[in-house]
């Protein structure tokens, strides 16, 4: 018995809206994979550019910040030629931190290094093991906010209790170190006398290596190396491209796993088979490196809820 033609009708409406929102997905996802190709091949192209520029404005910045500092830090004009030096070659997040540091001796009794990570402080050379919560710690989470040194006194309620252990009572100067408009870590300096200009003078300089190294997330908490960049943004472009790749081909698949909740049962293959390739390549050329490809899976393909992925999914690369 053939079906009313209301009903018919009705089928057929469905049909064609699904098909439009499956070419839809498919358009969208081409377009995303050409977007990350073109991406990949600046990053690639450009490289040598980029490094130039980085370069010239390191070498700027160092002159522009010893003449206008020139007054205040006379008598350290060699810790500060020093300090240039250093700055210029360093290779590691320990030479880098070892710079600083050593580089703001003379202008205060104690100092202290912290890297900024999402919700929290990382010690960093002498004070690797102390971690603090920026919750815990409202001045410094001020002096990140504003990207403006900030004098406060070093008592638990304003730096935490781990970090005003550094110190004894009394002042306590923050200086964010800020690279590509970004706080990367915050310097504590504390005693008598405390010369902010010196201080905000190698921090500037710091940052400024920072930069130089042309590190699209400075001292992001997994990059430990300066030479883990390109490592981490070609982990970054693959984990793009192939979610991309996935949601291109299995465009029917993404949607019917995205209503299920099932989408690494409809998609194991792929998704394995990504998980090995990006465990191949980078995983095992850094103990550091995080797992992109599952970020880029959630954010992509499951819209941001994990749980989109299925009870079965086996969750982050260890």
């Amino acid at each position: 018995m053939s079906l009313p033609a209301a009903e018919q009708n009705s089928r057929i409406s469905s049909a064609l809206s699904h098909e439009r929102d499956a070419a839809r997905q498919q358009l969208s996802a081409a377009w995303q994979l050409q977007v990350f190709r073109v991406e990949e091949a600046l990053a690639t192209g450009w490289q040598e550019y980029i490094g130039r520029v980085f370069e010239e404005r390191f070498v700027d910045l160092a002159a522009r910040i010893e003449r206008e500092f020139a007054d205040s830090v006379r008598q350290s004009a060699e810790g500060i030629h020093r300090a240039v030096r250093r700055f210029a070659v360093w290779e590691n997040q320990e030479q880098w931190a070892a710079a600083l540091l050593d580089s703001v001796s003379g202008f205060c009794a104690r100092a202290a290094l912290f890297e900024v990570r999402p919700h929290s402080l990382h010690g960093l050379r002498a004070f690797e093991r102390l971690d603090v919560p920026l919750e815990e710690a409202p001045a410094v989470a001020d002096a990140i906010a504003t990207r403006d040194t900030l004098v406060t006194l070093a008592t638990a309620a304003e730096l935490s209790s781990g970090i005003a252990a550094l110190f004894e009572a009394g002042r306590c100067a923050i200086l964010p170190v800020v690279a590509r408009e970004r706080v990367a870590a915050v310097l504590l300096a504390a005693g008598e006398p405390i010369e902010t200009d010196g201080l905000e003078a190698m921090a500037a300089l710091a940052g400024a290596a920072l930069e130089r190294r042309g590190r699209p997330d400075p001292l992001p908490e997994t990059v430990q190396s300066a030479g883990d960049e390109a490592l981490f943004l070609r982990a970054q472009r693959f984990a793009r491209v192939r979610v991309a790749e996935i949601r291109l081909a299995k465009s029917r698949e993404v949607a019917e796993g995205r209503t299920a909740r099932r989408l690494y049962a409809l998609l194991k293959e792929e998704i394995d088979a990504a998980r090995v390739g990006y465990a191949r390549e980078f995983l095992q050329a850094s103990p550091f490196m995080p797992d992109y490809l599952h970020a880029e899976l959630i954010r992509t393909l499951a819209n941001e809820d994990t749980a989109v992925l299925g009870e079965d999914y086996p969750g982050p690369l260890a």
